[in-house]
């Protein structure tokens, strides 16, 4: 996604943006070579799997050296380098060479300005982690850009990805954080794109799903030609899904019948249609179902059958405690099929929720929210991390909590289970309402005096302890709350999957 690759009108981004985002996202993802540990040579959940080594002072060099495979257990340990700089690398001015952010045979001084793009205080880790991932994951002559999270950015990277034939693909529109996309993909889907126009959720899926391209940029804007010339292997798709924006709809939100971005959901329909999908999944609030006298669920439908999709004659309604989840939340799913193809049947429930008496022969019982977060450290107001380690060596990713006045931290207290109003609701310890991030502020700890952190929200709606959520603490809040519990769509898109295969 430079200045160069992408189609002008999908809003290319100047050189110093990508290396920005670079920036964020190798860090986050070279964290723990930073707190001297080793780096490994297997794809992990970020493109890269940690294992403990050495300490051997990398953090706060301008350069590195790396030796293979000493310990004979595939990982490469950091050291400092002084005899190399950043602008004479060959590997990392390889490596920019093929994104296609600078040349294709770039110079040292090419090189150190597209480090030098960035704010001073990020150039020195850009360079390291540049050095690491050029080792690592961008190697010489086989890159692994099937888990690489700088891959939208990538020239090279976007013509490799392959057209996975004899699989199923889908195309994530409304990305956000990546939820509805995380569910489909442990239901056996495989994302080959994915489009949402916030960037700090663009960053967030682009970590936590490495290998996808992830276009930054408006729906509205996107046309299935455009979107090819970006990545020419998204073609017939075996599914488009999407989460358009909810605020218009939500009873958390202001329900006008004419906000425009009530009417996102036409986007989906066409894309689908022009991309030669066989499928296309909505997700969304319940108060869809009408907006001050508007039936959304209708236009929807409507929108779809126009398109060439049968439907249902209705969206299912999925409660994420009778899959796994300690919520009351609903989401309504609409998903149309072309021709030829069964509509799936609804998902069958896999959990019994929690407090129900009695517990069928194949069902589980859902965690209580209080079991949810048992293992996760108490916090004070302002206490805690974006990367906590704990004395057992754990490390708790997004577990900085909101720092509250003395004033705001009474007043909390004085908060009874489940009271509260919307923006410090306490929760209860059993079964959580939806969570809403009021004022960019979460809920109230069940026993703490504080709001939760990102990752007990995280927890909460069923997202695994290694999915970070990237940008400042206070937009973190959004991209969990607005989030699907990834475990309801999985359990719409294994029935999905069903009928895809049974053609």
């Amino acid at each position: 996604m430079n200045a160069r690759s992408e189609p002008a009108a999908l809003g290319a981004m100047s050189t110093s943006s990508v290396a920005a985002r670079m920036a964020e996202l190798l860090a986050v993802t070279y964290a723990d070579c930073e707190d001297g540990r080793g780096v490994g040579h297997r794809a992990g959940s970020h493109g890269i799997a940690i294992a403990g080594g050495e300490d051997h002072g990398a953090k706060g060099t301008s350069s590195v050296s790396f030796d293979t495979d000493r310990t004979g257990d595939g990982q490469t340990s950091c050291a400092p380098l002084c005899e190399c700089s950043i602008a004479a690398d060959v590997q990392v001015s390889r490596m920019l060479g093929r994104l296609g952010t600078i040349s294709h045979h770039p110079t040292g001084s090419e090189v150190g300005a597209f480090v030098d793009s960035v704010p001073k205080k990020d150039r020195s880790g850009l360079a390291r982690h540049l050095m690491i991932h050029s080792r690592v994951v961008c190697a010489d002559p086989e890159p692994r850009c099937a888990s690489c999270p700088l891959i939208s950015f990538c020239e090279t990277g976007r013509s490799r990805v392959m057209s996975q034939e004899g699989s199923a693909t889908t195309v994530d529109l409304f990305g956000g954080a990546g939820a509805l996309g995380l569910g489909f993909s442990w239901a056996g889907f495989t994302i080959v794109a994915a489009v949402e126009i916030d960037r700090d959720a663009a960053q967030t899926y682009r970590l936590n799903h490495p290998g996808v391209p992830v276009l930054e940029a408006s729906v509205e804007d996107v046309t299935a030609e455009r979107l090819q010339a970006w990545l020419p292997a998204v073609a017939a798709p075996s599914a488009v899904i999407a989460g358009p924006p909810c605020q218009g709809y939500s009873a958390a939100g202001s329900r006008d019948a004419d906000d425009r971005r009530n009417l996102l959901f036409r986007h989906v329909g066409r894309l689908a249609r022009r991309l030669g999908a066989r499928s296309v999944v909505i997700e969304n609030v319940p108060g869809l179902r009408r907006v001050n006298g508007v039936a959304y669920t209708d236009k929807i439908t409507a929108s779809l059958r126009r398109c060439g999709y049968r439907t249902w004659k209705q969206p299912i309604a999925l409660r994420a405690s009778d899959f796994g989840v300690p919520q009351n939340r609903q989401r309504l799913f609409f998903v149309g099929v072309k021709a030829g193809i069964e509509l799936p049947e609804p998902p069958v429930p896999t959990h019994a929720p929690h407090g129900t008496d009695v517990v069928g022969p194949s069902l589980w019982r859902t965690p209580s929210l209080a079991e949810r977060l048992e293992d996760l450290p108490p916090l004070a107001s302002g206490e805690g991390a974006e990367r906590l380690r704990l004395p057992d060596g754990r490390v708790v990713l997004n577990s900085q909590a909101m720092a509250h006045s003395p004033r705001v931290v009474a007043k909390i207290n004085a908060i009874p289970a489940g009271g509260g109003p919307i923006s410090y609701r306490r929760l209860e310890s059993d079964v959580a309402r939806t969570l809403v991030a009021g004022h960019r502020a979460l809920p109230v700890h069940p026993d703490q005096n504080r709001t939760i952190t990102v990752r007990e929200a995280a927890r909460i709606q069923g997202f695994p302890d290694d999915y970070f959520f990237c940008g400042p603490r206070s937009v973190q809040p959004l991209q969990v709350a607005n989030a699907v519990p990834p475990a309801l769509s999985k359990a719409l898109a294994r029935q999905l999957l069903k009928s895809l295969e049974a053609v």
